[in-house]
């Protein structure tokens, strides 16, 4: 018995072995040496390696807003899914995942192609539109928030309930995001 559990404790130590746990061993060795600069640095590169990995777009908050954000997480949450026809609906959304482009002069670029499919609570497809907006950031930093503000304005919808589903094409990779909002316009 005695033996299973360090055959456990041996396999739990391999399963830390790797590329990400060598990073958080170097963090940790720079904070211990009281270099938190250094491990910040460390962290950065984990974190990074992680990010790549990711398959597809993420989509990690999203949510309707009263207006759009003024960046990263400064929105105002909107009270109700309720809209009239042609008010606009304004969406927040973090995608995470994305890749870089590189315009030159030390810079990066961010960039979405923004797709969207209007569908009805019994699953119709009413409308679908590709290349609806774009989404675009250049920064000196490689940014990892990235604030998606959407303005949708569906003049003659009938009322009802619908879900506005949001497609997310990276121009820097073949990667891609969705996420569905639900609405109802009462108008």
């Amino acid at each position: 018995m005695l033996s299973a559990a360090f055959a456990g404790v041996a396999l739990c130590g391999a399963a830390l072995a790797g590329p990400l746990a060598d990073l958080g061993a170097q963090a940790d060795q720079r904070v211990e040496a009281g270099d938190v600069a250094g491990a910040l640095s460390v962290a950065g590169d984990s974190y990074a390696q992680i990010w790549d990995a990711s398959p597809d777009i993420g989509i990690r908050d999203t949510l309707l807003v009263a207006e759009p954000a003024s960046g990263f997480g400064l929105y105002n949450p909107r009270a109700d899914n309720k809209f009239k026809s042609g008010e606009p609906v304004f969406v927040y959304a973090e995608p995470y995942g994305f890749g870089y482009g590189s315009p030159g002069e030390g810079l990066y670029a961010i960039g979405f192609a923004v797709d969207l499919r209007v569908i009805s609570t019994s699953g119709e497809v009413m409308a679908e539109a590709r290349d609806i907006a774009s989404l675009d950031l250049t920064s000196r930093y490689k940014n990892r928030e990235f604030q998606a503000n959407l303005t949708y304005t569906l003049d003659g919808i009938p009322p009802g309930g619908y879900v506005l589903e949001t497609t997310l094409r990276d121009k820097n990779s073949a990667k891609t995001g969705t996420f569905q909002t639900e609405v109802e316009f009462t108008e």
